[in-house]
């Protein structure tokens, strides 16, 4: 308890001078929330990381927690499972988005129906869709839906291949949609007059991709394909509704760690949370685990000015040395693909364009060095650094068209291939739904194995209020919520105005944009700990403000944009007048921006309504649980509890009802928040 508090007011001030000296009036309350959430459970878990600590005993140990962390080869293997997982999963969104976004944008009728049929998997939460989808996989010891369908038995908890792919399937599964729409933005930006010019060339539908949509696209997109990587890279619920980390595998059992064949970074520090009472190796084990998040990030963030490749080069040079010399890279091997990527460098400097293909070369070789050693010595050949060099050099080296000459299909054929591939994603869309549904209004508690239900009954949703206590939980959720919104506006929009009086207050937006990427669980681990000493752990007020500082990054960039489009003499004319900052905020542009705090107010909502994670980490009493945790409680850790799948399904059906009739009543002040910029 006395290291807590001087840690917190001296880190704490630090982070305020630094971040929001200007205008620190209307940015402290924004600035402290992304500090306490964001960074400091950081700064407290490297802290507590030189002590045994628990409540019971506080030891000195120096470097020793750190030492066992860094080398413990169950969390670089961890890490290598994460890296390669991360990158399958970011290929099948790329793979999969594009495909959707091309039929969007090529198919004349019912586009609007397609486009809302992609978005149905980020509208459902996914602690409903992933259990959704582990029931049609799994059924009952790989007895499932779909076992019955495709004849192959799909045992997550003992299949190493199935519960590996599946697991990414899913994850990608929810990414899509997202994906999709930054995809079909990119591609509403190529003049009309370039698609009809490839049409009287005669181009088929492959070498239109190829030659037009492909490369006007891509490079638009390259910061959310980093992006994107780094939310696979951080992956915590697919993983733990699925397979909690499993199956097991023979190189995963060590005598500091036992990972499995789908234990990502965030599964492996959740893990350790529930397997030791050191929090002083806890954060040890999250301090780790941050410089590797801040390592990718400092590529990643380079995306913002990749005008200046050189800035992506270097870091990516850096950091290909760091995961090396830490054992996560290629060895000696990674002499080579670096020389080459110092190579690209000085000919960037150079202005020749021979970069790219010199970067490119060497993550080529990077890359078939690490699929070599995985096909000889399995997982513990991958590399991290490589999997990092592989999807930078997609962003630097692509160069544009690809002519292809090939058979030339039939107009006919393509539209039937185009007909089947949409149907065929339509049913991936609906089918999780429907098997919820099924659930819902089943007599008998099982999981459903035909897509027809053969009983049908309403007690299952009276059973959740009689006995179940269901809307104890809608309460809670409700609570969270409210909270949430409340804490959003009153710290956003003051800040987002500062940004608008004055452009050196817009630092704080990056630190709030950069915060929402580097968390993770190897940050709300010590963030629980934080909330302990705070008491704020196994409160509905902890989660609540936890999902403000998530949903800050998001909220304050549909503020600013709103603020600032707001005509200036409105403002000018105030200060003629004599009226202060403070007077100028809320007589002026908070009125007008209420469209836009609507929209927030809503997603917030939304987010919070729907957040899994944090209420799992942070509340251990049943009168707590909001509806996510009820929902899941019902299920339990999947093969190791009594399942209870028709009121899972009574009780999903309602949360979907919930909040699609949020989004329905709340759907004008959405569009007018984020379409009408300024309208007034």
């Amino acid at each position: 308890m006395s290291l807590f508090f001087p840690v917190l007011f001296i880190s704490a001030a630090a982070f305020l001078i630094l971040v929001a000296r200007v205008k620190l009036t209307y940015t402290v309350a924004l600035a402290f929330l992304i500090f306490l959430v964001g960074f400091f459970p950081i700064i407290w878990g490297f802290s507590i990381s030189f002590f045994n600590f628990s409540f019971s005993q506080f030891q000195f140990v120096g470097l020793k927690n750190l030492s066992i962390a860094a080398t413990d080869p169950g969390l670089a293997l961890s890490i290598k499972i994460t890296a390669i997982w991360a990158l399958l999963v970011l290929i099948t969104e790329l793979i999969v988005s594009y495909a959707l976004a091309l039929s969007i944008m090529t198919l004349k009728k019912m586009s609007k129906v397609l486009y809302m049929m992609i978005l149905i998997p980020w509208a459902i939460p996914s602690y409903i869709s992933i259990v959704s989808w582990t029931s049609l996989i799994e059924g009952y010891g790989g007895n499932s839906l779909l076992s019955h369908l495709t004849g192959i038995n799909f045992n997550l908890t003992a299949n190493i291949p199935a519960a590996f792919f599946w697991t990414i399937f899913v994850s990608a599964w929810l990414g899509i949609p997202l994906m999709t729409v930054v995809i079909v933005g990119a591609m509403q930006t190529i003049p009309p007059q370039l698609r009809e010019l490839t049409k009287m060339e005669g181009m088929d539908p492959v070498e239109r991709i190829l030659n037009l949509y492909i490369p006007q696209t891509l490079p638009i997109i390259f910061p959310y394909v980093f992006l994107a990587f780094i939310s696979s890279f951080k992956e915590f619920t697919t993983i733990f509704l699925m397979t909690s980390g499993g199956p097991s595998i023979a190189l995963g059992f060590g005598q500091r760690s036992i990972v499995g064949a789908t234990t990502l970074i965030g599964m492996f520090v959740y893990n350790k949370f529930y397997s030791t009472n050191n929090y002083g190796i806890l954060g040890a084990y999250s301090t780790i685990v941050g410089i590797v998040m801040l390592a990718i990030l400092a590529i990643g963030w380079n995306y913002r000015t990749s005008q200046k490749k050189f800035k992506i080069i270097l870091s990516t040079i850096a950091v290909h040395l760091l995961f090396d010399l830490w054992g996560m890279g290629s060895g000696i091997f990674s002499i080579i693909p670096i020389s080459l990527y110092i190579t690209s460098l000085i000919f960037y400097f150079m202005r020749s364009a021979k970069f790219k293909r010199i970067f490119l070369l060497g993550a080529l070789l990077d890359v078939t060095h690490m699929f070599v050693g995985i096909s000889s010595h399995g997982v513990s050949a991958v590399s991290l650094s490589s999997v990092i060099s592989i999807i930078v050099a997609l962003t630097l080296s692509f160069e544009g068209k690809i002519h292809v000459n090939m058979f030339k299909l039939p107009n006919v054929t393509w539209k039937i291939i185009k007909i089947t591939w949409l149907s065929f994603w339509s049913i991936l869309v609906l089918l999780p739904l429907w098997n919820v549904v099924i659930m819902a209004f089943s007599k008998k508690n099982l999981v459903p194995m035909n897509l027809i239900p053969n009983s049908f009954t309403f007690s299952n949703f009276f059973v959740l209020f009689k006995d179940y206590n269901f809307l104890g939980a809608i309460q809670n959720s409700f609570v969270i919520a409210i909270i949430a919104v409340c804490v959003s506006l009153v710290t956003i929009f003051p800040a987002a105005w500062a940004g608008v009086e004055n452009k050196k207050s817009l630092k704080l937006g990056n630190v709030t944009v950069f915060a929402s990427l580097f968390t993770g669980m190897h940050t709300l681990i010590p963030l629980a700990i934080t909330f302990r000493f705070l008491n704020l752990l196994n409160t509905l007020e902890g989660v609540a403000i936890s999902v403000a500082a998530h949903s800050a990054a998001i909220s304050y960039f549909l503020i600013y944009p709103f603020l600032l489009a707001l005509p200036k003499s409105l403002n000018e004319a105030a200060k003629l007048d004599g009226a202060s900052g403070f007077t100028r905020m809320v007589r002026i542009y908070l009125p007008l921006a209420l469209p836009s705090l609507a929209t927030v107010g809503i997603l917030v909502f939304v987010e919070a309504w729907n957040s899994f994670v944090l209420p799992l980490i942070f509340l251990n009493s049943q009168h707590l649980y909001p509806v996510s945790i009820m929902l899941y409680n019902f299920i339990g850790e999947y093969g190791t509890s009594y399942s209870s799948w028709n009121l899972f399904g009574a009780g999903a059906i309602l949360n979907l009802v919930i909040i699609g009739t949020i989004f329905y009543v709340a759907r004008k002040n959405i569009v007018n928040g984020v379409i009408s910029k300024g309208g007034i």
